[in-house]
């Protein structure tokens, strides 16, 4: 056969074919190659899709914040990894249960109705907005957020985003802040009141002097054992009302340390001098071990008055004899050299709930005519002002022992 015949038959037959409604090759590869482009176009898309998913996977993951999707039922349908890593749990675990889940009980009674009210108006809500949220862990432990809202729309339905801020350092933050604004309130409150108290002690002063004096000599030229018993309790209730107000201006009024150097063990053995006999008397054995000669910068007048104080503390918790003991060492700190002076006695001691409260003013365990409850006090303030510290252990019928830290400025 004539293959030009044969082709010819073959272009009628399509041509007749066209014309019943059949297309042609032509028009076949036409429509396989548009096909082919919208394809191309849908596949491009599609990866366009999957890429910008990935992108949002990556920027919601990625988030500062803790991320979760609620619907208007309250459902939690998206969570990010710092959100399951602030309430404890995995994104299986959260999603499709109740937001409640993540509200601690007291909240939650009207919960639904706020979910459905925001959802009635969706609005942008800001974080910062002075309310009091605490959200519930897995563990039950609560944590207070601050919470950001805002709608978005997912497939035709709305949800409402929140972002998640865990503000636990900020409250803490917050509530030091309010704690130290007390504190100066209190401590403003104390130094008015203090320089009142001393500005009557010393008007007091005068007078009690006069009165100490008189009952001296009236103690002197009695002529009966009742009228020197009278002069005798006079004396002595004007010696304790004396050192009262001694403490009292001691507290109250605001010092300069003048401060030099001095050898730590020569201000010891100054100030335990006039206690030894004292001591003595009570049955007190007074043991001093010094070690590493140092020089603290103190004012050495104002320390002495302190250890002074410290070691009339401690007496007095020796009523029925003890040991003093006086010691001194020296430890590093950050490559800080310091010199450590401890005076521990053998007495009572002091009780654990009573521990936190020695350092208070007024405060005092025990029933003494010349304790002013001031002692300790006074001679933490004095440390405290020279740079130095001050702590206290004890056990109850153990004893007790106060340590005192200054810098070491003794060239190494």
């Amino acid at each position: 056969m004539n293959p030009g015949a044969r082709h010819g038959r073959i272009t009628g037959m399509e041509r007749a074919l066209s014309v019943d409604g059949y297309k042609s090759r032509e028009e076949f590869e036409k429509e396989l190659k548009e096909m082919q482009r919208k394809f191309l176009e849908l596949e491009t898309c599609h990866l366009d899709a999957q890429n910008a998913q990935k992108r949002y996977e990556q920027l919601l993951q990625s988030a500062p914040d803790a991320m979760i999707f609620v619907n208007k039922e309250a459902k939690i349908v998206r969570i990010n990894a710092q959100l399951g890593s602030l309430f404890g749990y995995t994104e299986e675990e959260l999603i499709g249960r109740d937001l409640a889940d993540l509200i601690p009980e007291r909240y939650r009674g009207r919960h639904h109705e706020n979910v459905a009210r925001y959802f009635a108006q969706p609005r942008l809500r800001p974080m910062g907005s002075n309310l009091v949220i605490y959200g519930l862990r897995k563990d039950g432990s609560e944590v207070p957020v601050d919470i950001s809202l805002s709608p978005l729309e997912i497939e035709g339905e709305i949800c409402a985003v929140a972002a998640v801020r865990d503000i636990t350092e900020r409250k803490k933050s917050e509530e030091e802040k309010q704690r130290l604004r007390e504190q100066l309130a209190q401590a403003e409150k104390l130094s008015a009141l203090g320089r009142i108290a001393a500005n009557v002690a010393d008007e007091i002063r005068n007078p009690l002097t006069s009165v100490g004096g008189f009952a001296r000599r009236l103690h002197k030229i009695a002529d009966s054992e009742k009228e020197k018993e009278y002069a005798a309790f006079i004396i002595s209730e004007v010696e304790r009302i004396e050192g009262l107000l001694k403490d009292i201006i001691a507290f109250s009024r605001s010092r300069s340390p003048f401060l030099e150097d001095h050898d730590i063990h020569e201000v010891l053995d100054e100030t335990l001098k006039p206690w030894e006999e004292k001591l003595l008397q009570q049955s007190v054995t007074v043991q001093k071990e010094y070690r590493h000669n140092a020089l603290v910068r103190v004012d050495r007048a104002q320390l002495s008055e302190a250890i002074d104080g410290l070691v009339a503390n401690a007496a007095a918790a020796m009523p029925g004899g003890g040991i003093l003991s006086v010691l001194t060492s020296r430890e590093m700190v950050n490559g800080v050299p310091y010199v450590l002076i401890r005076i521990q006695d053998t007495g009572e001691g002091i009780a654990a709930e009573n521990l936190g409260k020695v350092f208070e003013p007024f405060f005092t365990t025990r029933i003494s005519p010349r304790g002013s409850g001031l002692g300790l006090s006074v001679a933490k303030k004095i440390i405290e002002e020279e740079g130095g510290t001050i702590r206290i252990e004890s056990v109850k019928g153990a004893g007790a022992s106060v340590t005192l830290r200054f810098p070491d400025v003794r060239p190494a």
